[in-house]
């Protein structure tokens, strides 16, 4: 649905919080997830420039920000217009992952809408990017530094230099005293 949604100009992000286990802990992403999508989207509008919203679903819970296009042009989304926007929009009924992809899949497709890019009723599953991230950082430009090969390089690195480390620790370890003659 997502790669649907941004063939059609409607490139919006989407986060699934089920408990805290998902946001590492922290609590503030489910007890005040509008402030918190806020975060997420200064965070996002600094890498590259939103024109969509960011949706987060919890499952007591959806919080808005980013940009929703509106009369030909992008606005910002204020906590009124976030309230507005998701006004309607069902809650997941549990607090699984399918519960709150669905709750999103909804959501996506009335916010595609109102922001005058409606999806089609029928989608097509996705195809299995078996690349993700990884693929996604190094194809943005082939010629930077980055991507798996910085990434492989990093682990390789550290593992060599954390094994000269063990090396040189262990021979200079506690020694038994020899007895004296």
């Amino acid at each position: 649905m997502l790669d649907a949604a941004a063939e059609r100009g409607y490139p919006i992000k989407v986060v699934l919080f089920a408990s805290e286990e998902d946001t590492g802990g922290e609590p503030e992403p489910l007890e005040d997830t509008q402030t918190y999508v806020t975060t997420v989207s200064d965070e996002l509008e600094a890498f590259d420039a939103l024109r969509a919203p960011v949706l987060i679903v919890t499952p007591h819970a959806f919080g808005l920000g980013g940009k929703q296009p509106r009369g030909g042009t992008l606005r910002p989304i204020t906590r009124p217009l976030a309230a507005e926007l998701a006004r309607g929009l069902p809650l997941a009924k549990e607090a699984d992952g399918n519960a709150l992809a669905r709750s999103a899949m909804v959501a996506t497709r009335r916010l595609a809408s109102a922001g005058g890019h409606p999806l089609p009723n029928r989608i097509a599953p996705a195809e299995h990017n078996l690349k993700g991230i990884l693929g996604t950082a190094g194809s943005r430009d082939p010629g930077s530094p980055g991507g798996p090969w910085l990434i492989a390089a990093v682990v390789v690195g550290t593992t060599f230099l954390l094994g000269a480390l063990l090396v040189v620790v262990q021979r200079r370890g506690p020694r038994e005293l020899e007895p004296d003659t």
